[in-house]
């Protein structure tokens, strides 16, 4: 699924486990109660993506765009978000959802 898009597309609820998507588009998916364990999102463009109610479990973000992604009622296990906050696209109001120091 790597460089593939998936611009504006709603997947609440999906389950992807261990699946590489480095370099895909997701921009705008509403990712809602979706289970994302184990998901490489290397330099995926997540801009404006919603990643609201989950638990995200050894997913990686390493150089992807996370402007304006929403994470709310987000759960990180705390190196995964240490990872995700040394992104440097994540605005302001991202940093203030995860709590990034």
């Amino acid at each position: 699924m790597s460089d593939a898009k998936f611009d504006g597309a709603d997947m609440t609820e999906i389950v992807m486990s261990k699946v590489y998507v480095v370099g895909a588009s997701f921009k705008g998916v509403d990712f809602s109660t979706a289970g994302l364990d184990r998901v490489n999102f290397g330099k995926a463009n997540l801009q404006g993506a919603v990643i609201r109610n989950i638990v995200l479990s050894g997913s990686t973000f390493d150089e992807a765009r996370l402007e304006d992604a929403v994470f709310e009622d987000t759960i990180i296990g705390y190196i995964d978000l240490q990872k995700i906050c040394r992104n440097t696209t994540i605005g302001a109001e991202g940093r203030a959802e995860l709590e990034c120091q």
